[in-house]
């Protein structure tokens, strides 16, 4: 005989409350052991997947504040979806609205859980093709953009530094994540390209109206030009 509905949804909610809380007491018929390895499992895995994503953020905490937060988050987190891959993303989330972490080491996993989405980004990139100065361009999907109040890349995540800093996030043709901080000009260029595709002569006529002496900068917008086009960080416009 099937258990009833209600039934059946009053012994789920009480499983997943022990399991969230780490009760290894007898519920409905369920072994203390039982219980305790369901417990275990769902820490383990979760756990697992918040700390491969969130390498340098912990090195600025202590382990304890590390671990508690964690287990905070198994037994008060409210997940909104149902794929592995987004832990990391529910973590950070759930960490945004509490009071353990400092702004800076929020920043910080904000930029190790943006990682992550250029990793698993599923776009395929084709390498480099002739173009010219009226070749239409655009930001790839690989690319992210940040702008942070905070600097960790400087110092190679030994510090946080306050000090402002633009940082772009991407994957490469090769499955490479890559990061890396931007200049003034870099950020403003990306930043165009993210807003809507262009050549590079039309990008060096918006150049021209808002920077006076904007030839002495054309060179170094060429060449950042093709350096992003070869590092897979802005591609030709398909139509």
């Amino acid at each position: 005989m099937q258990p009833k509905p209600s039934t059946l949804k009053a012994t789920q909610a009480a499983l997943a409350k022990a399991v969230r809380l780490g009760h290894a007491t007898p519920l409905n018929g369920y072994a203390p052991q039982r219980l305790a390895i369901y417990a275990r499992l769902v820490r383990n895995n979760t756990f697992g997947f918040i700390d491969r994503c969130f390498v340098e953020a912990p090195n600025h905490l202590s382990a304890s504040t590390w671990a508690e937060t964690k287990e905070r988050f198994i037994q008060e987190g409210k997940a909104t979806s149902p794929y592995f891959q987004d832990i990391a993303g529910e973590f950070l989330t759930f960490c945004q609205t509490q009071s353990d972490f400092s702004a800076d080491v929020l920043a910080l996993m904000d930029f190790e859980y943006t990682q992550l989405l250029a990793e698993v980004e599923q776009a395929n990139l084709a390498a480099p093709i002739a173009w010219n100065e009226m070749t239409e361009m655009q930001l790839s999907p690989t690319v992210f953009l940040k702008s942070y109040a905070v600097d960790f890349l400087s110092s190679h995540f030994s510090q946080i530094e306050q000090v402002a800093s633009h940082i772009i996030i991407w994957r490469n043709r090769h499955f490479q994540v890559k990061e890396q901080k931007l200049s003034e000009l870099d950020f403003w260029l990306l930043t165009y390209l993210a807003e809507q595709p262009t050549s590079l002569s039309h990008l060096s006529q918006a150049l021209a109206e808002i920077i006076v002496d904007h030839a002495s900068l054309q060179p170094i917008l060429t060449q950042a030009w093709i350096n992003w086009l070869e590092a897979d960080v802005i591609c030709p416009v398909t139509h």
